[in-house]
């Protein structure tokens, strides 16, 4: 994998949407959590854990035809499922990190969900590029 500070400029324009596309999901997953754990009293573990399911599936929406402006050329379904297996390990360990630093080590909940979102974006992009461009057919080669 090329090091990121070595992206082509077109690459940098993505990477820019694929965060931009990220914001509309990120805008509601912040309350919805809030909601969850604070209004409906949810365990804030199993709340992140659906949030995270809900962001899962409009951001790769967005990403389709946002960032990677992809057309009916390859199954959606061969796509979803390819993004989604892939992008379920980076959500889990996202929640995993979230888990341990809110209930292990007592940081603020909300500030832990933020600071994820920094810490797992380029990698996430990283992935979605090569699913998208593969066309939900992700090999371990490159």
């Amino acid at each position: 994998m090329k090091p990121f500070l070595r992206f082509p400029s077109m690459r940098v324009i993505k990477l820019g949407k694929f965060l931009l596309a990220g914001l509309p999901a990120f805008v509601l997953a912040v309350p919805f959590n809030w909601l969850l754990v604070t209004h409906w009293g949810w365990p804030k573990g199993p709340a992140y854990a659906v949030v995270l399911l809900v962001q899962v599936t409009i951001n790769f929406f967005l990403c389709r035809w946002f960032v990677f402006e992809k057309t009916g050329d390859k199954s959606i379904l061969a796509e979803f499922g390819a993004f989604v297996a892939g992008i379920a390990f980076f959500r889990l360990a996202d929640w995993g990190v979230y888990y341990l630093l809110v209930n292990g080590v007592g940081l603020y909940y909300l500030a832990v969900q933020l600071a994820n979102v920094v810490l797992f974006s380029v990698l996430k992009f990283l992935y979605t590029e090569r699913v998208m461009q593969a066309g939900g057919e992700v090999s371990g080669e490159q």
